[in-house]
């Protein structure tokens, strides 16, 4: 049902909140949530007729061959959850905030959530409890790798991306699922006792990715097909420098066609 009088003033009521945050740290803590809210509430309303319905919730499965991405947009709600708030981290740390890993996993729990909100709002989709929890874990992630940094040097979560053979540009590359894979990488040089030896530049990868699930898949697949893969290839942050701007980028995005993959197809 087309929703009356519903608008972006949700938005504005949520950033109103930040002004009553008073200190530097405070104010960069609002900053940031305000920047992704608004980016997140554009896009939606250029792109998912967000605020234009009467909120609802949908159920949309997990992992399974009926659903509509056989869970690849699962995994993609994850990733980005653990991105912003690795994103917001980096930030909240170099401007000083107290607290910086528990601000930046609320912030972007906060601003994933609204993505939901105005899922609800739209024809299209609905309040999806299951993207919801995948936003958890993914913000979970994020805060358990920053905060035992032990675990974060032997651990990457990632994505890989190389548009679909069927997508055209004028879709959502966000949703073009059969184009990415979504991973985590165990790096040799984060185990002490293979730190100095060649196993060092080496990592082990586990992944999911699905084919074929979108309508602009016709014809480049006979049937959706979703695959498991464990994989080994060079661990690109040691061998760029994890402290470097490539070092940093290799950390969160895995390139095509640099490791060796076995995979389970069903």
């Amino acid at each position: 049902m087309k929703k009356k009088g519903f608008s972006g003033g949700l938005l504005a009521l949520l950033l109103s909140g930040c002004s009553l945050l008073q200190t530097p740290q405070d104010k960069v803590v609002a900053r940031d949530f305000g920047i992704a809210s608004a980016a997140f509430t554009a896009w939606g309303v250029s792109k998912w007729d967000w605020f234009q319905y009467s909120p609802q919730f949908k159920s949309e499965g997990w992992f399974g061959k009926d659903t509509h991405a056989g869970g690849a947009d699962k995994l993609g709600h994850l990733y980005m959850s653990y991105l912003l708030s690795e994103g917001m981290l980096w930030d909240f740390k170099r401007n000083g905030v107290v607290q910086p890993e528990r601000k930046a996993a609320l912030a972007s729990l906060a601003a994933m959530t609204l993505i939901e909100i105005g899922d609800a709002t739209s024809s299209k989709y609905g309040f999806s409890h299951e993207d919801w929890i995948a936003d958890v874990v993914g913000v979970g992630a994020s805060w358990f790798l920053s905060e035992n940094p032990e675990w974060g040097d032997r651990i990457d979560l990632r994505v890989e991306y190389w548009p679909s053979p069927g997508f055209s540009g004028k879709y959502d590359a966000a949703a073009d699922y059969s184009g990415m894979k979504h991973l985590l990488a165990i790096k040799g040089d984060g185990f002490e006792s293979l730190r100095g030896t060649p196993l060092e530049y080496l990592e082990l990868q586990a992944g999911y990715y699905t084919r074929g699930f979108r309508t602009y898949d016709a014809g480049h697949y006979d049937t959706p097909e979703r695959h498991l893969y464990i994989g080994i290839g060079p661990n690109l942050p040691r061998i760029f420098g994890k402290d470097t701007t490539l070092g940093t980028f290799f950390k969160y995005y895995q390139p095509p066609e640099t490791y060796l993959e076995a995979k389970n197809t069903f």
